[in-house]
């Protein structure tokens, strides 16, 4: 009986060990497994914030240089605009006024250019002018042209007139040259004559067969013949000299109609390069009537709402929100995060304002960190700005059209893999690094 008992009682007691060892060996091999996992197996860290989506340059303003009257208001607040799309009409008088007078002081400029040129070159008429003048100046620029020819006629007409007279004027001399010469002669044979007979009294007068008297005559007659002969010499020679000043008057007034056309001619094409380059500004101004978006996006706010509203120079007119240009996200960062976060590391970002279960992460980079600490107006509070470049790649569920400038996401900065033992370690560590430094 007292052999049966202990054989029972022994049985139990070595089960018991049996699953007592099973167990211990399965509670070490749970904590060896855990353990290997906690100091072997990595752990991606991430810095958590909070930010919200921005465009990459920022708001747009629109402003006018040079201001106006609103003729007509095409676009209003939360309306979407095309690049290059109109927003405002400004009124147009003013501006096409000032542009309609300088397009006429051209043509009247391009006119007086073309008589000048035909009186510099010496021709008979204006030379066509094609394309001088817009369409609606046409019949200006037509009826410049006709009073220009007509001053032209009229000038040539005179000119021609001068020169006219001054040809008469030389003919008549040459007429004048042409009497005198046949006087001299005249004059040369009538000496020879009396030269010859008065050899012939002095001869006689010698030999005592005439008298004195006849003798006295000839003489008398032979010095007046020389006067006469120099007369005629100083005739002739101021009858040349007139011919060589008329033929210089000619000549001059030619080359003084050359020089006059000339000197009108530069600045009359000087004043048209001032005017051309007025014309030019006119029309900038003029296309500036019409204020256009300078990019795609959306119309945040508007200063004016009604037609007729005065716009000053340099007003501050609307704001844009750019659609076009690269999303970004700008983030805050905590101060004691910010030696964990560099750019260039990547990061997740979770659309607050979507359904954050079906809706999957969208990928960024960061690419630029605040150089200093700022301050949150709102809160107070110290926070190192952040911002990051939302991936060109948007994942599937995630359209481009729902990331709007403002909307809210919480980013999760990647900061390296870290095992969990050095996530439990790293606090005791500082722990331990604060409690053992000297006070």
């Amino acid at each position: 009986m007292a052999v049966g008992r202990l054989t029972l009682e022994t049985q139990p007691r070595t089960d018991f060990r049996r699953v007592a060892l099973t167990g211990y060996a399965a509670t070490a091999l749970l904590a060896g497994c855990f353990g290997y996992w906690a100091v072997s197996a990595p752990l991606a860290g991430a810095v958590i914030t909070q930010g919200t989506i921005a465009a990459t340059g920022g708001n747009i303003l629109i402003q006018h240089s040079e201001g106006g009257i609103i003729n007509q208001l095409l676009v209003h607040e939360g309306d979407r605009v095309r690049q290059g799309e109109p927003l405002i009409l400004l009124d147009r008088t003013a501006a096409q006024a000032d542009l309609n007078r300088l397009t006429r002081q051209s043509i009247a400029l391009r006119a007086s250019a073309a008589r000048l040129e035909a009186e510099r070159d010496g021709l008979d008429g204006l030379a066509p002018i094609i394309g001088a003048a817009p369409v609606p100046f046409q019949q200006d620029f037509e009826n410049l042209v006709r009073e220009q020819r007509k001053e032209f006629a009229a000038r040539l007409a005179r000119f021609r007139s001068e020169q006219a007279i001054l040809a008469q004027r030389v003919a008549m001399h040459r007429q004048s040259v042409i009497g005198l010469n046949a006087q001299k002669q005249a004059v040369q044979q009538q000496a020879e004559v009396v030269k010859k007979e008065l050899g012939i009294k002095t001869s006689l007068l010698d030999q005592g067969l005439t008298n004195r008297t006849e003798y006295s005559q000839l003489l008398r007659s032979q010095a007046d013949l020389v006067g006469q002969a120099g007369a005629l010499e100083a005739n002739l020679a101021a009858a040349n000299t007139q011919i060589v000043e008329a033929e210089q008057q000619i000549e001059r007034a030619t080359t003084q109609r050359v020089e006059e056309a000339l000197t009108k001619l530069d600045e009359v094409r000087t004043n048209l390069a001032d005017i051309e380059e007025q014309m030019r500004a006119a029309e900038a101004v003029l296309q500036r009537t019409t204020i256009k978006a300078p990019a795609a996006g959306i119309v945040v706010s508007s200063t004016y709402n009604s037609m007729g509203s005065v716009i000053a120079p340099g007003e501050k007119i609307m704001e844009i929100l750019p659609t076009a240009s690269g999303l970004i996200v700008d983030a805050k960062l905590r101060p004691k995060d910010i030696d964990e976060v560099r750019v260039g590391q990547p990061a997740k970002l979770r659309l607050a304002a979507l359904n954050t279960r079906l809706t999957p992460e969208v990928s960024a980079t960061v690419t630029q960190i605040s150089a200093d600490r700022l301050i949150d107006q709102a809160t107070h509070e110290p926070y190192f700005r952040a911002r990051l470049k939302i991936a060109d790649q948007l994942p599937p569920g995630v359209k481009a059209e729902q990331l709007y400038p403002g909307t809210p996401v919480e980013a999760f900065i990647n900061t390296g893999d870290r095992t969990f033992f050095e996530y439990l370690a790293r606090p005791m560590l500082d722990s331990f690094a604060r409690a053992f430094t000297e006070r």
